[in-house]
């Protein structure tokens, strides 16, 4: 099989549409209140193929705002004008990028190909926006000074929206005795994964962001689960998620390879097993999740 980041993400959106935390995400629109209906100034940061520009129209959050994707991969960037293309009633260009519409809300979306840090630290995004979004990134940076960026980018007080961030736990059904090790790797490279010299991953971002988050100076109003639970009914997975568990046993297969705990053929065994379970609609996957919203440090806006 060939992989593909972009149909990874697209393939992802009805997993994240399940796993939202909507308790959280109903404490963000409260926080939000009248603002949510113009004037917002939005940035998302790893913002992937564009579903949560959609997905926040389409779920009545955001009614009208500047909405800003940050992404260091410029496939993604293109495959998400063409994702909001496909979903908007009506798209147009403007100075700043296209202008978005559907169902009501519009939005006027900038497509920004750039590390995230390169990004945040600019001169001219400093205290820029109303709301910072980072769905299912976050786990994939180092935390503590990723959140100092943020909240140099972010106005004083302004909201953040941090969704689907790992929290240590990959469940596989059904179960095999190769399990715990594999997984139990898999964590520790989350864990000492390292990109341009510098540390960027956590297995447990989840409960992390709940301590580190106050010791930034930030402020926690919600936070809840938002655990990914893919399994088959009636025979088949929905949509295109049965490529999305290819794609997940496929990172794990990329990850361990040539792990020296993981030689002598078991592991290429396991992963042969998995990618048949999925072939047979068989396999059950959970990975238990976080999402946390709050304001960043400053005085509260009303």
């Amino acid at each position: 099989m060939d992989y593909s980041d972009v149909r990874y993400l697209l393939s992802k959106k009805p997993v994240d549409d399940r796993a939202l935390n909507r308790v959280v995400l109903s404490a963000l629109g409260e926080a939000l209140g009248s603002r949510a209906a113009g004037g917002l100034s939005i940035v998302e940061l790893g913002a992937g193929v564009g579903t949560m520009v959609a997905r926040l129209a389409d779920w009545h959050v955001i009614r009208s705002a500047e909405y800003t994707l940050v992404d260091r991969d410029a496939e993604s960037l293109a495959a998400a004008r063409d994702h909001l293309n496909a979903w908007a009633a009506r798209a147009e260009t403007t100075d700043q990028g296209w202008r978005v519409s559907a169902d009501g809300a519009t939005s006027d979306v900038r497509f920004i190909h750039s590390d995230a840090f390169v990004f945040l630290t600019a001169p001219d995004n400093h205290h820029r926006y109303d709301l910072v979004v980072a769905n299912a990134v976050l786990d994939l940076m180092d935390l503590r000074p990723t959140l100092e960026q943020i909240w140099r980018a972010v106005k004083p007080g302004a909201l953040y929206w941090f969704s689907i961030n790992f929290d240590g736990e990959t469940i596989f059904l059904p179960e095999a005795p190769l399990d715990e090790r594999v997984m139990r790797l898999y964590h520790r490279t989350m864990d000492e994964r390292v990109r341009d010299g510098q540390p960027c991953g956590d297995s447990k971002t989840g409960r992390h962001l709940l301590q580190v988050i106050p010791k930034s100076g930030g402020s926690l109003l919600a936070a809840g689960s938002s655990d990914w639970v893919v399994f088959p009914s009636h025979g088949k997975y929905p949509a295109d998620e049965a490529y999305f568990l290819h794609h997940i046993v496929n990172t794990l297969w990329v990850a361990l390879k040539d792990h020296p705990e993981l030689a002598g053929g078991d592991f290429e065994r396991w992963i042969h097993t998995r990618h048949e379970q999925i072939e047979g609609a068989e396999l059950i996957y959970i990975a238990h999740q976080l999402d946390v919203v709050g304001r960043a440090p400053g005085a509260a806006r009303a």
